[in-house]
């Protein structure tokens, strides 16, 4: 995914229908405005909503739904009706949830979560985070938080939605433990919980390899990545493994800023909205210490999106060879248009295409060098993907990608 900070205005075709709804007795949403802006007038085909809303409140056998679900019901209908995977809405809960991903850091306790075979809720702390230091164990039960019972019914991520909250705010947790006849509660203070989206490793010091793994591009992204990459020339590394395998995108700025770290000048990546009006976004200034090593960069099915920016406007200016499998071939770029009551609307603005005009929408990169793990690799633990990227940084590599200098597509 990519997500694009908006200027923004308010998506306002659909929320005037809510207005209309409000007529009919419904407490929907309202227009959405910005500043004085009024919404538009409700569009042609639409009186058919308030027509079906109206039947069914008035015969409906059960019980209703409130207004709340009535109208996500509605907005979900709306946005599907654009057949497009991208173009979605988020309501609240995930909103949230998907916001503290992309900021790389959050309120919280410090804890992961996961049901076993029974359907408990099993805790495992982070080492030395906030649950830990409160005395949560690993294995421990969680039974309620703040006294609202832990439901089967709960999804993993309304459970993480009960934990986090503001830092400084505290929580309740009841658990249950082995070895203990009786539950027990927990009081803990939420702290800020780090996301790191960057990993790094020397990983052949005889031949001056390092290693980083970006998992997605967050608003660490590229604080991270600077730190990794200085870490790595402090060890005497010049030649280097970019693993994007799985990661799927993040925001946009932060994967122009990613590659900007690599390229000396020229463009991202060129993007084309509707109408046909294009934009560029240029190679960001800053230190950038490896600028001119080797890249063997590793790509698979879950490489897309803002991956596929980088992956591409490497490939394009001869800084890397691909190595490993096809991208996803998720060429579109989304805007996030923030709603009143915290629900947003995910909304496809625009096609990108790598520094050449290479079309990635649906097509996606090929690698130089196809190499695709077997069941036999992954039951030993093998990873021939990086086998392979090493092997080729292991050698001659300088004849076969491009100086940085090289001009711009």
């Amino acid at each position: 995914m990519i997500e694009k900070s908006p200027t923004m205005r308010f998506l306002r075709t659909f929320a005037v229908t809510f207005g209309a709804l409000v007529t009919v007795g419904i407490a929907f949403l309202g227009g959405y405005v910005l500043g004085s802006e009024r919404a538009p007038a409700l569009g042609p085909g639409f009186d058919v909503l308030v027509q079906a809303q109206a039947v069914l409140s008035q015969n409906y056998y059960g019980d209703l739904p409130s207004a709340q679900a009535q109208a996500y019901g509605a907005v979900r209908g709306l946005v599907e009706s654009y057949n497009d995977p991208f173009t979605i809405f988020e309501e609240p809960g995930p909103r949230r949830l998907e916001q503290d991903k992309l900021a790389g850091s959050f309120g919280g306790i410090g804890v992961s979560i996961q049901r076993n075979v029974d359907g408990d809720v099993i805790l495992t702390p982070m080492v030395d985070g906030p649950a830990a230091r409160a005395g949560v164990l690993d294995g421990d039960v969680l039974i309620a938080v703040d006294a609202q019972p832990i439901t089967a019914s709960l999804t993993s991520d309304q459970i993480a939605l009960r934990l986090r909250g503001d830092i400084g705010t505290a929580v309740t947790l009841e658990l249950r433990r082995a070895g203990r006849t009786a539950p027990f509660s927990v009081r803990i203070t939420r702290e800020q919980i780090v996301t790191p989206s960057v990993d790094w490793r020397v990983l052949d010091a005889q031949h001056h390899i390092g290693y980083v793994r970006i998992s997605i591009f967050d608003q660490r992204t590229s604080e991270e990545l600077q730190a990794a990459l200085a870490a790595l020339s402090a060890q005497a590394t010049d030649r280097l493994v970019l693993d994007l395998r799985g990661n799927g995108g993040g925001l946009l700025d932060a994967g122009v800023d990613t590659a900007s770290q690599f390229l000396p000048n020229g463009i991202v990546l060129r993007e084309v909205r509707r109408g046909g009006t294009t934009r560029s976004y240029a190679v960001r200034s800053g230190v950038k210490p490896a600028v001119a090593w080797p890249i063997a960069v590793l790509t698979d099915g879950g490489t897309a999106s803002a991956s596929e920016i980088v992956a591409g406007a490497l490939h394009d200016y001869g800084r890397a060879l691909l190595v490993g499998e096809k991208t996803y071939g998720k060429g579109s770029a989304q805007e996030v248009h923030e709603l009143s009551d915290g629900s947003s609307l995910h909304v496809t603005v625009a096609e990108w295409l790598t520094p050449n005009g290479h079309q990635i929408d649906k097509t996606g990169l090929e690698p130089d060098i196809p190499v695709t793990p077997t069941a036999q690799d992954r039951s030993d633990g093998r990873d021939p993907q990086l086998a392979r990227a090493e092997a080729w940084l292991s050698g001659p590599v300088t004849a076969t990608v491009t100086a940085a200098t090289r001009a711009a597509p």
